[in-house]
């Protein structure tokens, strides 16, 4: 139990919030799970347009090229070594879509 005033733990989702279906989202569940942060692993699943949290991750780096040109996956680029990359929260990419 938390203590009066403190904070709730940060909620993490992994891949796809549990409850959440893979396509299309929480399905405008107001009890829906709305995680924190979202680590989409390989490529972000066509739910995570619906995931609104502040911080998206995608882990990974691993796809082949056949696979990333058959399935006409969008990856970013790794900086150096890493095996995840900061994605633009939904804000962000809401912005950039609308040209602001």
């Amino acid at each position: 139990m938390l203590s009066r005033g403190a904070n709730p733990p940060a909620i993490v989702a992994v891949d796809i919030p549990s409850g959440w279906h893979v396509e299309d989202g929480p399905d405008n569940d107001p009890d829906a799970l709305q995680p924190d942060m979202l680590v989409s692993l390989t490529a972000p699943k066509l739910a995570a347009r619906h995931f609104k949290g502040p911080h998206h991750y995608l882990g990974g780096r691993f796809v082949p090229p056949a696979i990333r040109d058959k399935y006409k996956l969008h990856l970013p680029p790794y900086p150096g070594t890493s095996q995840c990359v900061k994605l633009p929260s939904a804000a962000t990419a809401a912005a950039t879509a609308a040209g602001g």
